[in-house]
């Protein structure tokens, strides 16, 4: 017997998912998706030119879309009656809205965009926006099921984070049929000091030295300090949402979850990607892509991005078109050091992992492998380190309207960033 998923690319039929009893996974493009003109494939893993894909490429691309939290897997899965480790079986449920263009829906249940509303929504209450955000946080920390989170949608990475639609008059909904979420919000977990405040001002920073970056703010939910970041995979087209397409560069390079980090899982590194980037379809997507990438691993290199793994790095396909996505999940460590820690990088920079003994020279190995001229990564490098502690401090005038805990952590933020060997202050 074989279970089968309807796979749709922003309304449009492109393939179907199915599973054996026996575990077998497989991906098949639909004929008619195939001879499209300007069709996207799903990810670079599983290219148009290849009608079927089977589980070494299919399994990690599945599993990263959905939340890598054992504890929150575990609660999604129990809440379905499925089990954690079957992907295929958790999408089924939660496979209306997830990263990037793709819909995944049980065979004969439901349609695609195309026939269905893009602008139906159910407004939420302050109040039931709270209750979400504290539902999360339980499922994520203890794996307590959230049953009471709103929409059908599948959010990767390890933090606590919900999905949700801001309307046009700026209140929080929860989308129905084929309508997308637009926003995503993370309360702030127990761990690390206000780390809301952190990611936040560290995407700041990121926008104001110039890089393209997604766009967040930090909101109070009652008690519940959330950041909020704007999903650049959505659109507001012709007063129609849509899906754009994206992949991380793990689910690209058909990389488990469980191997992100190079450090410490064995993941990729900077060759890999330099690798994948040699090989895109168009030729002038290639250096493009690499310069995008080293720009985003230079800036998490300068200002310590300790989880600057390589899920966090994504891009945006449009036919044969790839390019860099926006930055998204940055932050900081340095408001977390001690002067008994080490803190290393999530990828090898040159030959050393450790941020401390990362200099100019590291820097130059990473852009050449990347196929990066050393004049112009050099002149970057130096741009960033020069105006990285001006953005930050930017980024914390910014907050002083904030709660009183955030504006006032901002300070300390800035002071930690001042200490950063790479930073330079004037």
């Amino acid at each position: 017997m074989t279970d089968t998923l309807t796979v749709y690319m922003d309304g449009v039929l492109c393939g179907h998912l199915t599973q054996a009893v026996s575990g077998d996974l497989r991906f098949t493009y639909a004929d008619s998706y195939r001879s499209r003109s300007g069709a996207t494939p799903i990810s670079l893993s599983m290219p148009l030119a290849v009608a079927e894909h089977r589980k070494r490429v299919v399994l990690p691309y599945l599993d990263g879309l959905i939340t890598d939290n054992p504890a929150a897997r575990e609660a999604i899965a129990r809440r379905f009656g499925v089990s954690a480790g079957n992907p295929f079986a958790i999408l089924a449920h939660i496979g209306e809205d997830v990263a990037g263009a793709l819909q995944i829906i049980p065979e004969g249940h439901g349609s695609s965009d195309a026939d269905l509303g893009r602008g139906r929504y159910r407004e939420l209450s302050d109040a039931e926006v709270v209750s979400q955000l504290r539902a999360v946080l339980d499922e994520y920390r203890d794996g307590r099921s959230a049953e009471n989170v709103a929409g059908r949608f599948s959010l990767a990475g390890a933090q606590p984070k919900t999905a949700l639609l801001r309307t046009p008059e700026g209140d929080w909904a929860e989308p129905l049929d084929a309508t997308p979420t637009t926003h995503i919000l993370k309360p702030l977990a127990g761990g690390y000091r206000r780390l809301d405040v952190v990611e936040h001002m560290t995407m700041r920073a990121a926008a104001l030295v110039g890089l393209r970056v997604a766009a967040s703010s930090v909101q109070m939910f009652a008690d519940v300090p959330t950041i909020v970041i704007e999903r650049y995979d959505r659109e507001l087209r012709d007063g129609r949402w849509r899906r754009l397409h994206q992949e991380d560069l793990g689910q690209a390079l058909a990389i488990s979850p469980d191997k992100k980090y190079q450090r410490l899982d064995g993941g990729p590194g900077v060759a890999n990607v330099a690798h994948l980037f040699r090989g895109l379809p168009r030729v002038a997507d290639r250096a493009a892509a690499a310069w995008g990438f080293y720009q985003g691993l230079m800036f998490n290199t300068v200002i310590q991005g300790t989880d600057a793994h390589i899920k966090n790095y994504s891009v945006l396909l449009d036919a044969t078109s790839v390019v860099m996505a926006p930055l998204y999940d940055l932050a900081t460590f340095a408001p977390y050091r001690s002067s008994d820690t080490q803190t290393y990088s999530a990828m090898r920079i040159g030959k050393e992992y450790r941020f401390e003994a990362i200099g100019h020279k590291q820097c130059m190995e990473a852009a050449r492998q990347l196929g990066i001229g050393a004049d112009q990564a050099s002149e970057f490098l130096a741009g960033l380190r020069g105006g990285v502690l001006g953005a930050f401090e930017a980024a914390r005038d910014e907050l002083r309207s904030a709660d009183a805990g955030a504006a006032e952590f901002a300070t300390a933020v800035v002071e930690s960033v001042a200490s950063l060997p790479l930073v330079e202050r004037a």
